[in-house]
């Protein structure tokens, strides 16, 4: 459920010599997304991202999948080759770029009206002063009203959820969410969440929910 999803982390499941099971993000097979993910000239684009292990469950978005992957040839020479016979195979390489900001915003479906992700704190992370939040909410206007950070107060069962600064309809990308005035509050665990709200009012999707600790 979410609260385990807080506290557990990605595993990478090896199946057989060099085959894996890891959570992967699809990407669009365009010129900008090939550049950032897959950067050697004369590579062939992988249209994945992946998540290292000892990343928290709860920060994959609902796009991530379990998918099988086969371990890259060491040998540069074989790289190509290899992605050849992968492609012919139906099972792709290791994604040799782990997902990040962009990449998300770049995989999000067209069908989607946003991507929405805090990655700055991490789940986990213990905090002081006052620190911005920084992720992504990338929003689709015809369809996503705006976005807000929530504070999540006492119980971490029921928490009194209090909304950090204002709401906002403007598309930020890897940029700062919302500030965190640490130093105005107790020291203990918190959670904070990022939420999308559509323009019927209904959230767009689960919030994007991680544990931290002030001290």
């Amino acid at each position: 459920d979410e609260q385990n999803d807080l506290t557990e982390d990605v595993e990478w499941n090896e199946l057989d010599p060099a085959v894996w099971l890891i959570p992967a993000v699809p990407l669009p097979v365009v010129e900008e997304v090939e550049r950032a993910a897959f950067g050697e000239e004369g590579t062939l684009p992988q249209p994945y991202c992946h998540f290292e292990e000892g990343v928290a469950l709860g920060q994959l978005p609902t796009e991530a999948l379990e998918s099988v992957f086969v371990s890259p040839p060491r040998n540069p020479q074989s790289f190509r080759p290899a992605h050849l016979w992968a492609a012919d195979n139906d099972l792709p390489i290791l994604p040799p770029e782990p997902c990040n900001d962009e990449l998300l915003a770049a995989a999000l479906n067209p069908d989607a009206p946003a991507f929405w992700r805090i990655s700055s704190p991490k789940a986990g992370d213990t905090v002081s002063g006052v620190i911005p939040i920084i992720g992504t909410a990338n929003l689709d206007p015809g369809r996503a009203q705006f976005y807000k950070v929530e504070l999540g107060i006492g119980d971490p069962e029921n928490p009194q959820w209090v909304t950090l600064g204002e709401i906002s309809s403007l598309p930020v990308v890897n940029g700062t969410l919302e500030m965190l005035h640490a130093d105005a509050l107790p020291p203990g665990e918190y959670i904070l969440r990022l939420i999308v709200v559509m323009w019927d009012g209904n959230y767009a999707g689960e919030p994007h929910t991680i544990k931290v600790s002030l001290e």
